[in-house]
Parts: C-alpha cells; structure tokens; sequence
C-alpha cells in the first residue's frame, strides 16, 4: 500500500498542511503522538514530508501529486457589491491559495490556485464559472495559466 492510500496518513499531511503540531494531529485523530510520529517518519523516507528544524515540517506538493499551480487573472465589471461577494466566495474555496486586488490593470483580481492535475482545474473552473453566473457576477476579462512544472516553490523568509 502506498503512503497516501492509508487515511490516516493522509489526514496526518492534511494536519501539517493546515500548521498543525504532532500533539495536535494525535488529538484530532484520537491516537497516541507517538503514533503520529512514527507515521511522520515513514512520510519523511517517501520524500512527502520534510522536517526543515525540529518539530516543523514541510509538504512536498510534487509528491502528493498537487503542484499545478495556476494563476487566474479576472476583469469584473464595475461593481464594488459583485467584488466583495466574490472574494468571500474566493476566500471560501480550499484550491485558492492567494487573492490579490489589483490596481492600474484591466484586471481587478489576481487569484493563485493549486491543484491535483489539469482534470480537477477544468472540475473547478466549470464549477466556478456557474458559481458566477448564478450569482449575476459579470467578468468583462478573464485569463488563466496554469503551471507545466514547478521549478521553485517557496515562500519569502528574509525581511
């Protein structure tokens, strides 16, 4: 069986994805933290986490299948009402990882996504696109990309 088939090893990566402690992993899952550990360890040798100092672990997002990133780019028609309901449905949606509001561009929304694969992207998009239209969200310029490979993935450490 492969790491991520077990789901207790996938709810322990869902625990470290969401900076979560080994006691508070154990807790949440009703089992010992010496279990968490030992399943942590096993995680490590597969190369899906690494502990970059003590106690604090990283996900390597290649290996459980989940580096696409995407980068969506939306023009909403003017309309400030429309916007805010937006980035809280935005805000709402686990595959969005940053919402940024845009000033001096055609577009209003700079929107970075991450997913399984480009089958989950098209599930989501479609999924999106009626979200919108159900709410009478008119998007006068879209445009999206979606990542090939990814080549570096982190996330600024100096001040």
């Amino acid at each position: 069986m492969k790491p991520l088939e077990d789901p207790l090893n996938v709810k322990i990566v869902e625990g470290i994805l969401n900076s979560k402690t080994q006691d508070e992993i154990a807790e949440e899952l009703k089992v010992s933290t010496k279990t968490i550990y030992n399943r942590m360890r096993i995680l490590e040798k597969e190369g899906i986490l690494r502990e970059i100092k003590k106690g604090v672990w990283k996900v390597d997002y290649a290996k459980i299948g989940m580096d696409n990133i995407g980068v969506v780019l939306l023009g909403i028609h003017n309309d400030r009402e429309g916007m805010e309901k937006l980035v809280k449905h935005l805000k709402k949606l686990d595959y969005v990882e940053n919402v940024f509001e845009i000033i001096g561009s055609e577009y209003n929304l700079c929107i970075i996504v991450r997913f399984r694969g480009l089958d989950e992207a098209i599930n989501e998009s479609n999924k999106f696109q009626a979200w919108l239209n159900k709410n009478g969200i008119r998007i006068d310029r879209f445009n999206s990309f979606i990542s090939g490979k990814t080549h570096k993935d982190h996330r600024r450490t100096k001040l």
